[in-house]
């Protein structure tokens, strides 16, 4: 019997065996691989770019997109609802600032038919008026819920900072935005539907399903996506939004980054993690732990196609946010001063160790990881890179990052109380 009052040894983590995607095209249509897993079950999700960059009006992805299971040519809502729970499958659909992921878990012998039915939906759409209705009033209430969060609110407030007012990543969606789209503007938009995706597909993937996406997309007329424009940064460095019912507030700092293709992204990551990415970081000892500020505090890396940023986020007794903010400047400050001691420095490392690792543990959580890299551009190698990085890294290159990326200078403050 193990002896359960002695913690286990720790031991290093060994260079892993990392997936292996298949890369096929489908004509025009990259279709990634992600061969792993026991069980019959397979996640296949279509990845369409169209999102706050290609829309004419602000939501029109939201609203296209969320109608694909209003009805088609030949079946109502309840029947394609119908046909999804009578195979115990599962359909989501996630519009996001970038484009929107069509996701299907399936068993793999239903996969077939579901997959006829999911190229109906996109090709034979009818757009129903009345569920286009119901769907809008549902995202103006889900508008004002967002605005009446102050951390949700903030969320969206310091992207605006942080990007500009009609910037797509910085764009304020609200309710009078969202009472403008009309049904006209929808119906104007839906050869959207057809813009060239990525397809992934993960779990337990055999020819069968290979052959199933090339039967059934392989004559799909999918179109190319439209080139976007530039949107130059329109920066606010300082906002306070004030509300009268608020019991605390939301703090968010930070400013516009490098992105994953920079060749410090991996040890920005591991300076950012030390500072506030993770339950044992600086910023939590200290605010959550010492001054009891707050319940959390976290430090971020928001990598979106187009950009990214690196993030502090908090929320914070009203009264005490000044106290909150000096003491996240002066973290800043020691990380760029204080060399990291072993014990902190290994703790960081071992934990990036061991959460990446666990981003694999399986084949969905697999297929995340990969799409992330396939969409930004990215081979493995990256995933190696990262890996080298976490055994290369000294205390000392942690404050060289802080010293040359986490400069006050550019910093932006957002206050919501």
């Amino acid at each position: 019997m193990p002896n359960r009052s002695v913690a286990p040894e720790a031991t290093a983590v060994a260079r892993p065996n990392l997936p292996q995607p298949k890369e096929i095209m489908l004509g025009n249509i990259p279709l990634t691989v992600v061969n792993l897993g026991l069980q019959p079950l397979v996640l296949f999700e279509i990845a369409v770019p169209v999102g706050r960059w290609e829309e004419p009006s602000p939501g029109l992805a939201f609203y296209l997109f969320k109608m694909l299971t209003e009805g088609t040519k030949s079946k109502s809502s309840e029947q394609i609802a119908e046909a999804f729970d009578f195979f115990g499958s599962h359909l989501e659909v996630i519009p996001t600032l970038d484009g929107v992921s069509i996701k299907l878990y399936t068993l793999n012998k239903f996969f077939p038919a579901l997959l006829e039915l999911l190229v109906e939906m996109l090709t034979e759409s009818v757009f129903p008026e009345g569920e286009f209705n119901t769907l809008k009033q549902i995202r103006i209430e889900q508008v004002r819920q967002q605005h009446a969060k102050n951390n949700a609110f903030a969320n969206l407030k310091f992207r605006e900072m942080l990007f500009g007012k009609e910037h797509p990543y910085g764009l304020l969606m609200d309710v009078e935005m969202v009472e403008k789209v009309t049904y006209q503007d929808l119906l104007h938009f839906k050869n959207a539907l057809l813009t060239a995706p990525r397809l992934f597909i993960s779990g337990l993937v055999t020819d069968e399903e290979i052959g199933a996406i090339e039967q059934f997309f392989g004559n799909v007329a999918f179109h190319a996506s439209q080139p976007v424009n530039n949107h130059p940064l329109e920066t606010t460095r300082y906002l306070e939004v004030t509300r009268e019912d608020s019991t605390q507030a939301s703090i968010r700092l930070g400013k516009v980054m490098i992105d994953r293709t920079h060749p410090d992204i991996h040890l920005l990551k591991i300076t950012n993690e030390l500072l506030g990415g993770f339950f044992g970081s600086r910023l939590m000892k200290n605010i959550r732990e010492k001054k009891g500020l707050t319940y959390g505090i976290h430090s971020s890396l928001v990598h979106l196609q187009n950009a990214s940023y690196w993030t502090i986020s908090s929320e914070i007794l009203r009264e005490k946010t000044e106290l909150a903010h000096q003491e996240i400047l002066k973290e800043i400050s020691r990380l760029k001063s204080e060399t990291p001691t072993a014990e902190e420095f290994k703790m960081v490392v071992n934990y990036m160790k061991g959460k990446f690792l666990n981003s694999f543990d399986s084949p969905f959580s697999s297929h995340e990881m990969i799409k992330g890299l396939k969409q930004a551009g990215l081979t493995e190698q990256y995933f190696y890179n990262f890996l080298d990085t976490l055994d290369t890294v000294q205390p000392e290159n942690l404050c060289e990052m802080a010293t040359q990326y986490f400069g006050e200078d550019d910093l932006i403050f957002l206050k919501v109380v």
